[in-house]
């Protein structure tokens, strides 16, 4: 596929506050140069927001949290191997003391992401022998934001988002079909090692759906309980 490295967004934007005290404004979305980029796959992982080092650098996930994912999250069921990979996130600019992005912090940055996801769907449907697309969010705030900004749904928890890994959507924007995978945000793992098996877990569904042999997530078929018949 014939896709870009790096997509710039707009360094000149001042659609929130958190332009005025930081050094680069709207952090690209750019190419997991370990990739495989001659897949018919495409993963994309949105993170939270870039933190001190990703400003400096005008690059995401280059920090602890970035090189998490890519050493544990991506290389831990060698998604590499099976997928172009795309590093982003729902809110393009660092927050000063790493606050929690707010709510209006991602509806500023949805036109991002959406015209960066567009851009990948439309490539990667315009392709021979097409694969997957996924998208990975990492975290609560990225995962509330992307179900409701960008997907219009009603705001999902991050337990109800693990609950409907591996699902697809056909969004009237892309009319395509997507997969969405949810998982525990690298920084929650450091503070609680024991996050990491479900970030496997979850991991490993990406993977097996890459595979084709991920089984279907369905909603389970719930029956009353009756008293016993004297």
């Amino acid at each position: 596929m014939n896709l870009p490295i790096r997509m710039e967004n707009n360094p000149a934007c001042t659609d929130c506050e958190l332009h005025e005290e930081i050094k680069s404004v709207c952090v690209p979305t750019v190419i997991y140069p370990d990739s495989n980029q001659d897949s018919n796959n495409i993963v994309v992982f949105i993170g939270q927001n870039p933190g001190f080092q990703e400003d400096q650098k005008n690059e995401p996930f280059i920090g602890r949290s970035g090189d998490m994912v890519k050493r544990a999250y991506i290389g831990g069921c060698n998604i590499q191997d099976k997928a172009v990979i795309y590093l982003t996130n729902g809110v393009r600019c660092h927050t000063i003391s790493n606050e929690t992005p707010k709510p209006r912090h991602y509806r500023s940055c949805v036109p991002y992401t959406t015209r960066d996801l567009h851009y990948l769907v439309n490539q990667w449907y315009h392709q021979e022998n097409k694969g997957r697309f996924i998208v990975v969010t990492l975290g609560a705030p990225a995962t509330s934001s992307f179900y409701k900004d960008v997907l219009d749904q009603k705001k999902v928890s991050l337990t109800e988002a693990f609950n409907r890994n591996g699902k697809s959507f056909m969004w009237d924007v892309f009319k395509r079909e997507i997969f969405v995978f949810s998982t525990y945000h690298p920084a929650a793992v450091m503070r609680n090692n024991n996050y990491i098996n479900a970030v496997e877990s979850h991991m490993q569904l990406v993977s097996d759906c890459l595979d084709g042999t991920m089984a279907e997530p369905s909603e389970p078929d719930i029956v009353p309980t009756r008293s016993p018949r004297r």
